[in-house]
């Protein structure tokens, strides 16, 4: 909780947390005198002395204790939370509890002089080893006294490469060490001599036997200048004057010093970094032991994992802002971690004055300047050697000069909870823990599998599975209790259950958990039973309860608890087992917990939870012990323990029983992997009660080294069982490696020689967090920088970086099916992929598969006689994503790669025409791209005609919309040999149109084509007879003018305009466009024909429609014309309404004799018929719905039909809400005919009889005025309007008829009777509304009202109708089929029969004849 900061003239005491500075030693001047000034210091491992290095060969010793003299309990600060104060507990070591600030005294105890000048010093167990410039090693013990028996001079060392002390070397006299460090997992010194070199030298034994010391050479280093030592990992790092750090291992084979990896900064991160940082000035582990801090000469901190993968780098990015534009940090000449390695302190100097508060150079400028970073962390724990009190102090020195000033300088850091807890639960999710909160991603909180997740009590929400938590960068920050943190700063372990709902920390004592769904934390109600547990070990979940390694202070005895987490926190609930010695490391495997202790034995025991008790209760019972001492060096080497049912090679398949069981137990041992599998070629010893005997384990094999972190999951998931059955290494700089499993096809007897696993490294661009096995994805963490600058009352102003946390994540997959293919296992790989097709980024693994092959092959300058790249494409075809796959990695891709892409591919043509084949129009579009850059511009202009067609029939009015364009930038005077450059999306038209009516663009769902109602006045044409051109050179802008000025200017010789000449390529799309729109308006697809012009900017309507007016714009089929407006645009057919068919029916009785009233009741429902009988489609149709009277309901009946003589009448009932109701909007087809209550009504009932025409007239009002969609009214009002000014009468009156718009119809007539109106449209125009009124009479009677009002329009019509025309001739013969003339009936009127006209026929004709039909010709 202490650190002390040694400046030339002054020794400072600062308390943790908080952080304030306690007291200050202040030496008299004949001590500054005699000694000198200070320099360095050292803390004692008790805590109880600090020992000071000065300039002039002296060692001072200075005593730490409580000042008694301070009142308040001896403490200078005590936090009361509103409550009385106690008197604060006395720790182990002497210093109070973390909820009081101690006073601190300091005395000078002793002083020692050497007879030379001091380079380092270390404090080493009992004594203080001090190096000096004469090359000796003394040994001094901490009361002052020297051990002159301990003496080493470095001459006398023979060094060499190896323990075997072959060609042993002795270092020369002039060589001294300047920085050293002692390892006691190594068992020796790690030095850097004054020459540059490095040496690791193991003492002489300080037992009975005599031996000497030796060391051994850290080959390729030469320019050393500082050194780090790993205790956990056995690992030694080495600074350089070139700016790179070299890290090295043992080989405990011959005792050589190997290197492990480099720390080198690549370009990628910050270009030539050595020569801008400078040299390594001093490098720092942290006190777990998993990252590594290094800092250069010029400024500048890096942080690197522990084998090797940088963290952190302050050279790039915002870190270095500044207007001097000096590295941040600047130079740091000393540093130290705090506690678990949440703060990094630094003594920084620097010469300018912004760093300085005042000019006095040896006064400590001590600024609070904190900045966010992020530390990831690899798997272990820090307990350095068995003192827990060495964790308390740290040291930060810093060396004054009369030119510089100092500054104090805190990094605030988080770390992964896999660092000190790696246990399963940390390993599902990104979880960080920081000094007084916990970071956890959101998306982590969700379960990742493929079935609901129903949160737990408390909680109403269900959360379904899906792929979109995977990008999630939010984070879940959990501030963890100020009640608990008061006295239990600092946070040891943190962990999380596999659910992401529950998390527990353990601090100094005790410890707490909270859950996400209440959001409260609970805490121990009993304060004693808190502080009297220390966490050593760990603390895990298993299912509800919290399982964790404690020692327990009361009774002096480590022990294993387990709390459940509903009940309250009291040691009354929990289940206690004894343990023999301190617990280093725990874990579970479903329901196993396994333990790892001090005296290097590993516990099992099985978990089984209580039923049928009040409270929860689990049963811990031991199953297993067995011993590591014979595989491993130290209990602290141990980083990571798991159990897991995955086996090796070495395994006979038929011996393993079930997956679920542990079959294998892995031991990070400074990372070397260790698997212990189950030894099963043995008999299975019974115990009693027919027990199986725990089975033993084989000797261990090495699985892999450089092992930061592992990650297996107990999860099943059949359809990823390749997957869910690998093994996930995290290995520094080395990447992350998969053993995966291989299963072997079903053909017959395995053969023995075939592998069951395969190891696949692999490289990865961030620093794995956890692996979401299903979704084929590892998650990370980094921080992103941001620069500001900090204002302060003082002069220190200054650029500081804030620094927020982000989540990263990557895809893994294309780097397994790489290596798999690689290695000739195409089947595996295939199986692999084909069972993560369903994720929603597999194209993109593809394609990333794709482009790094290419990336590799095409651009290698060896030979490659097996490429990759031809199996990478065939593998690729087995899957629908082929197409796609090839065309984006080809555009994301260098165009001086895609020849050797498509010479393995195919030819993209080829490609372009299976798109069309597989209708996909999108990735063709792409294809153009490929093409014109590879193909002369005949062959992208033809391609892209072909894909506009498919386009226009599609619909796909965006594409068209690019493809015109497209099409308008390929420029036929180019040469032919070079290919364009011209983008399809990045190409823009240049047309300069007048202004036309706005049409929205709508999506491909429901288009609006316009928004107006004064519509189509200003119409614009692409395309125009010849008139006035003036040639623009090269100008593929087109600018025309709206037709009704083209016609003023015909007919106002003064009104000249200027028409720019259409370009060929203008004329080409033209004729494009113009094709497609002549073969909607053919099919009369005239709602298609109108999404068409509003979305295609080049194709003007009505100066087409004016062209096409007699060719493609004439209707050969009212009828049919009539009912596909209906049906496109949903428009309902218009019906009577009950009132108006209750006036029909008495109007019927009254006024015609051969329809009675006797008839419609009674002769209208006989069975039996005489003659043709009616088709069935007519009447069973679903769609088809009619409206008739209460009266006639329950006297008719759907399946019966019958004729009474030759007349036809065919009544259907419907659905009847109430009496007036009248036929809303109906659905439409083409099949479908509807008709009021009576289909087909006697036409003498609308003879020429005065009084039923006033009936008529007044039952038109009646007429159900539903319409269809408002939308659709505005678009048949737009196209009417569009028809109307382009002289289409034909269609006008058709839509006239459509909407009932009688004004319309009139301005139709009006239109047709002017000079210019060809003669045989206006002949169409009468024989159509002929058809329509004897369709109306037949199959729509709600039409026939209408046909009534525009009775004038219609005779003004006939009026108009060329001498020459034909006319309507009625044919009569005696009891003959009607016939009809091929090709100018209507089809509606082959299944037309009329009823009796004779009396109409006798009046019009002056000859009276029964039972006639009538011939239209």
């Amino acid at each position: 909780m202490l650190f002390a900061v040694v400046s030339q003239k002054s020794l400072n005491i600062w308390y943790s947390k908080p952080c304030v500075q306690i007291v200050t030693f202040i030496p008299s001047q004949k001590l500054l005198t005699e000694a000198g000034e200070f320099y360095r210091g050292e803390w004692k491992p008790d805590s109880s002395l600090i020992a000071i290095m000065t300039e002039q060969h002296c060692v001072i010793f200075i005593q730490v204790e409580i000042d008694s003299s301070v009142p308040n309990h001896h403490c200078l600060y005590v936090m009361q939370e509103g409550k009385v104060p106690l008197s604060p507990k006395i720790n182990i070591n002497g210093i109070l509890d973390s909820d009081s600030v101690p006073a601190i005294r300091l005395t000078c105890m002793a002083q020692v002089r050497l007879q030379s000048q001091i380079s380092c010093f270390l404090s080493v167990r009992d004594e203080l080893v001090v190096a000096t410039v004469d090359g000796c090693l003394s040994r001094l013990r901490w009361s002052g006294n020297k051990n002159e028996n301990a003496t080493l001079h470095l001459k006398d060392i023979p060094v060499s490469t190896d323990l075997q002390q072959f060609r042993a070397t002795r270092p020369s006299e002039e060589e001294y060490v300047v920085e050293m460090e002692y390892s006691p997992t190594l068992g020796g010194y790690s030095m850097v001599l004054s020459s540059g070199k490095a040496v690791f030298v193991i003492p002489p034994s300080s037992r009975g036997e005599k031996t000497n010391a030796h060391g051994v050479w850290a080959q390729d280093v030469s320019t050393a200048v500082s050194v780090a030592v790993n205790h956990r990992y056995r690992l030694i790092a080495f600074g350089c004057r070139s700016g790179d750090g070299i890290v090295y291992n043992l080989d405990e084979a011959v005792g050589a010093l190997e290197v492990s990896h480099r720390l080198i900064i690549s370009s990628k991160e910050f270009p030539d970094a050595g020569a801008v940082a400078g040299s390594v000035t001093c490098m720092k582990w942290t006190p777990d032991g998993t990252a590594l801090a290094l800092a250069w000469k010029n400024g500048g901190l890096s942080l690197w994992s522990v084998f090797g993968s940088l963290l952190l780098c302050t050279l790039g990015g915002e870190y270095s802002l500044s207007e001097s534009g000096n590295l941040f940090p600047p130079s740091i000449i000393s540093m130290e971690w705090g506690l678990e390695g949440y703060h990094l302190w630094m003594v920084t100097v620097n010469n300018e004055s912004s760093w300085s508060q005042n000019s006095q150079a040896n006064s400590d400028s001590v600024d609070g300047s904190f900045s966010d970073e992020f530390e990831k962390y690899g798997p272990s724990r820090s307990d350095e050697e068995s003192d827990e009190n060495k964790e308390e102090r740290k040291s930060v020195l810093s060396s004054g000069h009369d030119s510089v000033c100092t500054q104090l300088i805190q990094f605030q850091f988080l770390k992964s909870a896999l660092t000190v807890n790696p246990c399963m639960g940390n390993h599902e999710h990104v979880f960080l823990q920081g000094e007084d909160k916990l970071y956890m991603s959101t998306g982590d909180t969700m379960y990742r599998g493929h079935t609901q997740y129903q949160m737990f009590p408390g909680s109403s929400s269900s959360i379904s599975s899906g792929h979109g938590y995977i990008g999630n960068k939010q984070w879940q920050v959990i501030p963890i209790s100020h009640i608990y943190l008061a006295s239990n700063w600092p946070i040891r372990y943190a962990s999380v259950d596999k659910a992401g709902q529950c998390v527990a920390v353990a601090g100094k004592t005790g410890f707490a958990h909270y859950a996400l769904f209440s959001r409260k934390w609970k805490l121990f109600g009993n304060e004693t039973q808190e502080r009297d547990m220390v966490v050593s070990g760990g603390i895990t979940w298993w299912r509800d309860f919290i399982c964790l390694a404690c020692f327990n202070i009361q009774a002096q005895r480590d022990e294993i608890r387990c709390y459940p987490r509903t009940c309250k926190l009291d040691n009354t609930f929990a289940q206690i087992v004894k343990v023999q010695s301190q617990v280093l490391l725990l874990n579970t495997f479903r329901d196993m917990l396994i333990v790892f202790g001090g005296d290097s034995h590993i516990g099992m025991f099985s978990l089984e939870r209580k039923s049928g008790q009040q409270n929860p209760c689990v049963l811990i019972t031991k199953v297993q012990e067995i011993s590591l001492s014979s595989f491993i060096p130290h209990p602290l080497c141990v980083t990571g323990l798991t159990l897991t049912s995955l086996m090796s090679d070495a395994v006979n398949a038929k011996l393993h029983p079930s997956a679920k069981e542990a079959e294998s137990m892995l031991v990070n041992v400074s990372g070397k992997l260790l698997m212990f599998q189950r030894d099963r070629s043995g008999p299975q010893i019974k115990e009693e009660k027919n027990k199986h005997r725990p089975v033993p384990f084989c000797n261990p094999s090495v699985v892999a080294t450089s092992v930061e972190n592992l990650w297996t999951t107990t999860r099943a998931n059949v359809g990823k069982i390749q997957l869910m059955e690998a093994m996930w290494l995290g290995c520094g700089s080395h990447g992350m490696k998969v053993w995966l499993p291989l299963f072997p096809r079903d053909e017959g007897k395995a053969h023995n020689f075939m592998s069951r696993r395969i190891m696949l490294p692999f490289r990865v661009d961030i620093y794995p967090l956890a692996v979401l096995f299903e979704d084929a994805v590892i998650l990370g963490a980094a921080c992103d920088v941001v620069s500001y600058t900090f204002t302060s009352t003082s002069e220190n102003n200054s650029d500081l970086p804030f620094c927020t946390l982000e989540r990263t994540s990557q895809i893994y997959l294309h780097h397994i099916l790489r290596q798999l293919l690689r290695r000739n296992l195409g089947v595996n790989a295939l199986d692999l992929a084909r069972s993560c097709n369903e994720l929603t980024y597999f194209p993109h693994v593809l394609e990333l598969l794709l482009h790094e092959v290419l990336e590799a092959e095409a651009t290698s300058k060896e030979p490659i006689p097996d490429p990759l790249l031809p199996r990478v494409v065939a593998f690729i075809q087995e899957f629908p994503e082929f197409l796609q796959t090839i065309v984006h990695c080809a555009r994301k891709t260098e165009v001086a790669l895609w020849p050797y892409l498509f010479s393995t591919v195919g030819n993209p043509k080829d490609l372009f025409e299976e798109c069309l084949l597989q209708s996909d129009l999108e990735t063709a579009a792409t294809y153009l791209i490929i093409l014109q850059n590879l193909e002369k511009p005949i062959v992208s202009r033809q391609h892209a005609t072909i894909l506009l067609d498919s386009a226009l029939d599609k619909g796909f009015w965006e594409l068209c919309r690019d493809l015109v364009r497209f099409l308008k930038a390929i420029d036929s005077t180019e040469p032919t040999e070079s290919p364009t450059s011209s983008r399809l999306s990045g190409t823009t038209s240049h047309s300069a149109f007048p202004a036309s009516p706005p049409l929205s663009q709508a999506s491909h769902a429901g288009y609006n084509y316009t928004n107006v109602s004064n519509v189509g006045r200003m119409r614009t044409s692409s395309i125009v007879e010849p008139r006035e051109i003036k040639l623009v050179q090269k100008e593929k802008a087109k600018h025309t003018v709206s037709d009704s000025l083209l016609s003023a200017g015909k007919r106002n010789p003064s009104l000249k305009v200027k028409v720019t000449e259409p370009t060929a390529e203008q004329v080409y799309i033209d004729m494009i466009l113009c094709r497609h729109a002549r073969k909607l308006l053919a099919c009369n697809q005239i709602k298609t024909l109108g999404y068409f012009s509003a979305n295609m900017e080049d194709f003007q309507i009505v100066s087409w429609l004016k062209r096409e007016r007699v060719r493609a714009g004439k209707v050969d089929d009212f009828v049919t014309a009539l009912r596909d407006i209906h049906s496109q645009f949903e428009w309902p057919m218009p019906v009577l309404s009950t009132s108006a068919l209750n006036h029909l029916k008495k109007t019927l009785a009254a006024s015609s004799s051969s329809l009675s009233s006797s008839l419609l009741e009674d002769e209208f429902l006989s069975s039996t018929v005489e003659g043709e009988t009616l088709l069935d489609s007519v009447l069973t149709h679903p769609v088809l719905t009619s409206v008739v009277t209460n009266t006639l309901r329950p006297q008719l009946n759907e399946q019966v039909l019958s004729q009474v003589g030759s007349d036809e009448i065919i009544l259907k009932p419907q659905n009847l809400k109430t009496d007036e109701s009248s036929l809303a909007t109906i659905e439409i087809s083409d099949s479908s005919s509807l008709l009021g209550d009576y289909e087909v009504v006697n036409d003498a009932v609308f003879g020429h009889d005065a009084q039923l025409s006033l009936d008529i007239e007044g039952m038109s009002q009646e007429v159900a005025s539903s319409r269809g969609p408002e939308q659709a009214h505005l678009e048949l009002e737009y196209l009417l309007h569009i028809m109307l000014e382009a002289g289409c009468l034909e269609w006008a009156l058709i839509l006239a008829i459509v909407l009932r718009d009688s004004l319309a119809v009139v301005r139709v007539v009006n239109a047709a009777s002017a000079a210019e109106t060809p003669w045989d449209m206006v002949a169409r125009m009468r024989e159509g509304i002929s058809y329509l009124e004897l369709w109306a009479d037949t199959e729509c009677l709600g039409y026939k009202s209408f046909f009534y009002q525009i009775r004038g329009e219609i005779h003004k019509l006939s009026k108009l109708e060329s001498p020459a025309a034909t006319s309507l001739n009625v044919d009569v013969g005696n009891g003959e089929a009607p016939t009809v003339e091929k090709g100018t009936a209507s089809p509606v009127s082959d299944s037309i029969r009329r009823i009796d006209l004779d009396p109409l026929i006798s009046q019009q004709e002056g000859s009276a004849q029964n039972k006639r039909d009538c011939i239209i010709s």
